[in-house]
């Protein structure tokens, strides 16, 4: 996981449309890894950790928009910053949140999501 909205989310819906890899979905929509990227089939997105990119998943929340962290790279490789933190309102309180993905781990995220984009 790269980043992830909090509940200071104002559900504006700008990041959607500049998220490179459509990694943010709107309340309570339902997501999957092959939407916006190229991922087909069965894909391996951890340690021992497996899904269909084909497939329909749940939503991640119903209340406030939401990153799929398995698709987000936060545009590493693509752009200087992550798009969404540039078009919110407020990005300083709507993405603080960092996992302790390495820089070579979200470029090499990127590259398996949406090649042509590097």
């Amino acid at each position: 996981m790269a980043l992830r909205i909090t509940d200071a989310c104002i559900n504006c819906g700008y990041c959607i449309a500049e998220c490179p890899n459509q990694a943010i979905y709107e309340p309570g929509m339902k997501w999957s890894l092959a939407e916006g990227t190229q991922l087909r089939g069965e894909v391996k997105v951890g340690r021992n950790k497996f899904l269909n990119a084909d497939q329909l998943y749940p939503p991640l929340s119903y209340n406030f928009h939401y990153i799929v962290p398995e698709k987000c790279s936060e545009c590493m490789g693509v752009f200087d910053e992550p798009q969404c933190n540039v078009v919110c309102p407020d990005p300083l309180s709507f993405r603080k949140f960092r996992n302790n993905e390495k820089l070579i781990d979200l470029i090499q995220k990127q590259s398996t999501l949406n090649l042509e984009l590097i």
